[in-house]
């Protein structure tokens, strides 16, 4: 008998809610589109890191990592999306998805740089990321941020007041609203971004707005990015393209949304962390890159 989308949805939120976390990880919330070079994933029930490869089902409390020059994009139920650069961690801490209510979802960058995308539109849609120093709450948008010693590369080309504050270099939080926000073509969906550090919430309503967290119990910093360092920040969530490759472009271009309806339908027979073949694609078609 097959699943209705709304119970699979929702099957990782109860068993969490029922304290049974191992069985929340058999419950995908997502897959791997693209992955580029070295990224590897563990869990609590499986510790040692193993090699991610292209549509492979991404279950809560997955640990992802990228090694040097490596990229990942990770498509969620929802069709919102994570792309995460060299160098970085990433856990998908909580997921709910129901299409008729919205999606509620929470996520830990502990390192690195990354964007996030917000999937279909609904007003029920809310989503967190959490960083060693800072609590970012999404809302219909999209977000690029970094963690670490790359946010203080990027505001050492900003203003006098971001470079010469004191930061810690291990946990500095950079996030940068992309857009839509309250300034896009009418009609289009807006979209907002808050910053929470050291008891002070900040907003960021339109593209570029930025928030600067430089360390542990600081308020976060409200600037505008230049285009420089919007585009330092766009080298570290790219950085094939920073080097000029061109398959992690290929493969977004390609179709990797084309992935998920697979995902939706295939996770529901067999071991979720097990890479589908076509053969597992609805009217056998594969729908990755």
């Amino acid at each position: 008998m097959r699943m209705s989308r709304k119970v699979f949805a929702f099957a990782g939120a109860v068993a969490l809610a029922a304290g049974g976390y191992a069985a929340a990880q058999s419950a995908a919330v997502g897959v791997a589109a693209v992955v580029v070079k070295d990224v590897k994933i563990s869990s609590p029930q499986v510790p040692k890191a193993k090699p991610v490869v292209v549509k492979q089902r991404i279950a809560l409390g997955d640990l992802i990592q990228t090694g040097k020059g490596s990229q990942l994009q990770l498509l969620l139920l929802d069709r919102s999306s994570f792309s995460i650069g060299a160098n970085a961690s990433l856990r998908i801490d909580r997921f709910v998805y129901d299409p008729a209510r919205g999606r509620n979802s929470g996520a830990t960058v502990s390192k690195g740089a990354f964007r996030f995308m917000s999937g279909q539109p609904n007003k029920g849609n809310r989503g967190s990321i959490s960083s060693p120093v800072a609590t970012i709450g999404i809302r219909g948008t999209i977000i690029d941020g970094v963690v670490g010693d790359g946010a203080l590369d990027i505001v050492k080309g900003e203003s006098k007041e971001l470079k010469n504050t004191k930061a810690d270099k291990q946990t500095a939080t950079l996030i940068v609203l992309r857009g839509p926000g309250r300034k896009t073509e009418p009609g289009a969906e807006i979209g907002a971004a808050s910053v929470t550090s050291g008891g002070v919430t900040v907003e960021l309503t339109d593209p570029m707005q930025a928030a600067y967290v430089p360390r542990a119990g600081a308020a976060p910093i409200l600037f505008r990015l230049s285009i420089a360092g919007l585009g330092r920040l766009q080298d570290q969530i790219f950085p094939q393209q920073a080097k000029g490759g061109s398959g992690f472009s290929k493969a977004l271009i390609g179709g990797a949304l084309g992935i998920l309806p697979g995902v939706i339908d295939g996770s529901r027979r067999g071991d979720p962390s097990r890479p589908q073949s076509p053969s597992d694609q609805p009217n056998g078609q594969s729908g990755g890159p």
